[in-house]
């Protein structure tokens, strides 16, 4: 699935007053490496990849909990965090 990139800084320094976190999706991918979906309160309702801080390309992660571990501690979020494996990936080490 495609989606529009959303910069790592949006989430942090440069996220608006107001502006809150409203779901997070961290899924897999067919390589067995993690990325973070996201939606945010201020760009409404579309869904979003998270990329890099400062360069157009998705963060990608090796392990599902290095992705959850950086949500929980730097965009500070502490809701339901959804988890999507690929079909098929049975690797624990990714996990």
């Amino acid at each position: 699935m495609e989606l529009a990139l959303i910069l790592e800084r949006d989430l942090t320094s440069h996220r608006p007053v107001a502006g809150t976190i409203t779901d997070i999706h961290v899924c897999q991918r067919q390589d067995g490496k993690w990325h973070i979906n996201i939606r945010v309160s201020w760009k409404g309702s579309v869904l979003f990849h998270v990329g890099l801080y400062d360069k157009k390309r998705i963060r990608l992660y090796a392990k599902v909990s290095s992705a959850i571990r950086h949500i929980v501690m730097v965009y500070d979020y502490d809701g339901t965090i959804a988890v999507h494996p690929h079909t098929g990936t049975r690797d624990t080490t990714r996990f």
